[in-house]
């Protein structure tokens, strides 16, 4: 009997043991956000199990700040010898109906002027990508988002098909109304950008991460309902009539905890053989995501160079750092082209003092 009484006592405090360390240890991944997962990131709306890895579904809500802006920085000039460079002829845009396919319209922009020249093939600047959307106007660019009466466009484009306002999640206007445009000149289109139909509010686009934080390579698992921003991405540069080498979102080094994220010496790499990288960041307090163009870096201070979508000028940050002053770096998304030889010529031609 005692030996009996003996064993159940053993067998409660192992339990008990149990249930506390498994307890600590789900206090310690994060707390519940408001689409119940555990992450302290607001904007992971769901975590899945698929071939055996988790993977996030984040959504990125970005929007210009009514009134702050961050710093202009001043970007010395290119040199290896002291760990600095700054990638020229990578066009700074304002906001164009959502961050992402903004930054996203910046990154094949610059490879429009390098090698690439039918990712725009607009009436404007000769039908060479210019390097700001003022243009068009504030809050305009083709590349982001095709309008009716923009750019000389005659038909309903990505505006006028999928936009009512920042934030909105109603059906989107040309449901039961008209016929949708034929998606194919911008970016937005392809990456399901303010689509209701890819359950993406007005403003945001839809990125997917593995846990571990290890690179999600060019992922349709949730195709056709749910669109991958990285995935639409390479379907835009491929309707275009490129090849894409690679194309994959990651969390950063140390996010979360994790050991197998994307590093400052990665983004080098990125940065040094000609490749902008698309900086992904959250914001904690006003529930807005962030999505930017990093174009340079300074080994001094692990500086990163880039454009914000939120004005024409050149900013910077500490590489894992906070953006200006609440957005937190999380991760990235990388797009490695397969390189075309005038695009080849040129890149080396750029990068020759």
């Amino acid at each position: 009997m005692r030996m009996k009484q003996v064993l159940r006592y053993s067998l409660l405090i192992i339990f008990l043991l149990w249930c506390t360390f498994h307890i600590a240890s789900v206090s310690s991944a994060g707390s519940i956000n408001a689409y119940g997962v555990e992450s302290d990131n607001p904007y992971v709306v769901r975590r899945f199990l698929q071939d055996g890895k988790f993977i996030d579904e984040v959504i990125v809500p970005g929007r210009r700040p009514e009134s702050y802006r961050a710093p202009k920085a001043i970007i010395p000039e290119s040199s290896s010898a002291v760990g600095l460079i700054s990638q020229s002829n990578v066009p700074a845009f304002d906001l164009s109906y959502g961050c992402s396919a903004t930054s996203a319209a910046m990154m094949f922009g610059y490879y429009d002027n390098t090698g690439y020249p039918d990712l725009y093939t607009g009436p404007t600047n000769g039908g060479v990508c210019p390097m700001t959307n003022a243009v068009w106007g504030e809050g305009e660019c083709p590349l982001s988002a095709t309008h009716l009466g923009l750019d000389g466009r005659t038909i309903r484009g990505h505006v006028d098909d999928y936009w009512i306002a920042y934030g909105s999640t109603a059906p989107d206007p040309f449901i039961g109304n008209w016929t949708e445009h034929v998606q194919g000149e911008c970016t937005g289109d392809f990456m399901g950008t303010n689509q209701s139909l890819k359950s993406n509010p007005d403003g945001s686009t839809t990125f997917y991460y593995y846990l571990d934080g290890s690179p999600l390579y060019d992922f349709t698992g949730l195709e056709p309902g749910n669109r991958d921003g990285c995935h639409g991405m390479k379907l835009f540069f491929e309707s275009r009539g490129y090849a894409v080498t690679s194309n994959y979102s990651q969390y950063i080094y140390g996010y979360n905890g994790n050991t197998l994220g994307f590093t400052f010496e990665q983004y080098k790499q990125e940065i040094d053989a000609g490749r902008p990288v698309l900086i992904q960041l959250l914001e904690q307090n006003t529930m807005l995501g962030h999505t930017m163009l990093g174009y340079g870096y300074n080994e001094t201070g692990s500086l990163v160079y880039l454009h914000d979508t939120w004005d024409h000028d050149s900013h910077e940050m500490i590489w894992g750092g906070i953006y200006p002053d609440h957005y937190e770096h999380m991760g990235v998304t990388v797009f490695i082209p397969t390189h075309s030889l005038v695009g080849s010529i040129l890149l080396l031609l750029l990068d020759t003092p």
